[in-house]
């Protein structure tokens, strides 16, 4: 069994804006506060035995401190970035421009540089639809976190298969002692981006990724953590046999929690 808590950064720097590919670092008080508040629960039965990040600082900087503190292997993924939203990538909202403004008009905006309201709004409302200008499609973005998902996965499975054969070979087989360690999951943290998170939980929920309302009404919010719970279909089957055989779409993955908030509000 695996638990994977996937985490969404803290709050970044800078105005509000749509900060996907661009490396913008997060808050260092609010970082801070979440360190502390995951090397507490390091501390009790429900400690991580590894963590994930997206290769972005304001995900990586936090798992790389939380990893080296509590000395966990540390992967940076970054197939786990955020969706690459082009030309308006980490551009303050209050920069764009409304279509006929005075702005436009005075000072002859050049068309292809022009980030107009316009443009996103039409992206908010069909967001598989919509390519924004040099930005990833949706498609391509959902393609990208499910693949890293699959691999995250299936390289846990391994790890626990592993284990388990060690386990099985100093304990010479002790079918009661396998079956505790058996049900004890391994925990798993990954720190990561609202939209990568929205992505994992809607292919887990069977629901349609394309629809706007999925990405505008669900709130991740920065610090929260939504739970995975991924088990197998092990039957009467030894454990090693099982999990060998087993394909990554015959896994059993539950949603446990969504966007539980993680930190104290100030």
């Amino acid at each position: 069994m695996i638990e994977i808590d996937l985490i969404r950064h803290v709050k970044v720097l800078g105005k509000p804006a749509l900060y996907g590919s661009t490396d913008v670092a997060a808050i260092a008080t609010e970082n801070a506060r979440l360190l502390e508040r995951l090397m507490a629960q390091q501390k009790t039965s429900n400690a991580y035995q590894s963590v994930v990040s997206s290769s972005l600082i304001r995900c990586q900087n936090l798992a790389t401190e939380f990893s080296l503190l509590c000395q966990l292997p540390l992967e940076i993924s970054p197939e786990l970035q955020e969706m690459n939203f082009g030309c308006f990538d980490g551009v303050p909202f209050d920069d764009l421009l409304f279509e006929g403004s005075d702005f436009e008009a005075e000072h002859q905006v050049d068309e292809k540089t022009q980030l107009l309201w316009s443009q996103l709004e039409a992206f908010f409302q069909a967001p598989a639809d919509i390519i924004l200008p040099e930005g990833e499609t949706l498609s391509d973005f959902h393609h990208r976190v499910m693949k890293a998902w699959q691999n995250l996965i299936q390289q846990q499975i391994g790890i626990v298969t592993k284990q388990e054969e060690s386990f099985q070979l100093e304990q010479g087989q002790v079918k009661k002692e396998s079956d505790t360690f058996r049900k004890k999951p391994r925990r798993i943290l990954v720190v990561a981006h609202g939209g990568v998170i929205r992505m994992i939980l809607a292919n887990i929920l069977a629901l349609d990724w394309q629809q706007a309302s999925w990405h505008q009404k669900l709130q991740i919010g920065h610090g929260s953590i939504s739970r995975i719970l991924i088990s197998q279909p092990y039957q009467d089957k030894q454990f090693d046999q099982a999990v060998k055989q087993t394909q990554y779409q015959q896994l059993n993955q539950q949603v446990t929690t969504i966007a539980m908030p993680f930190l104290e509000e100030k």
